[in-house]
């Protein structure tokens, strides 16, 4: 059966939270793999041109383009989930949770 848009958004919806929640797990392990984060952002100033300011991106950078914002969006919603499960955590263990 044959692919349709619906099918392939909820895939690719899919796969984001997959990767957010494996990102947000390693962001949660004191001394994570950083390695890897520092990866993904080289390769986010790499594509959006912000290594440049001055620079004008081709008609076939859209696709990079593209790619980099996706990764942003993925790094920056797990970076946001592992800020709020630390705190979270931390007010667990304070027992200042209700």
């Amino acid at each position: 059966m044959p692919d349709n848009a619906q099918t392939i958004e909820g895939r690719l919806n899919a796969h984001r939270e997959i990767l957010i929640s494996l990102l947000t797990e390693a962001l949660l392990v004191p001394g994570g793999p950083q390695h890897l984060l520092r990866n993904l952002e080289q390769e986010v100033l790499l594509r959006d041109g912000s290594e440049d300011p001055g620079a004008t991106p081709s008609a076939g950078a859209g696709r990079g383009n593209e790619k980099s914002q996706e990764i942003r969006e993925i790094l920056d919603t797990a970076k946001e989930r592992a800020e709020a499960l630390r705190r979270i955590t931390v007010e667990n263990a304070d027992g200042t949770a209700s």
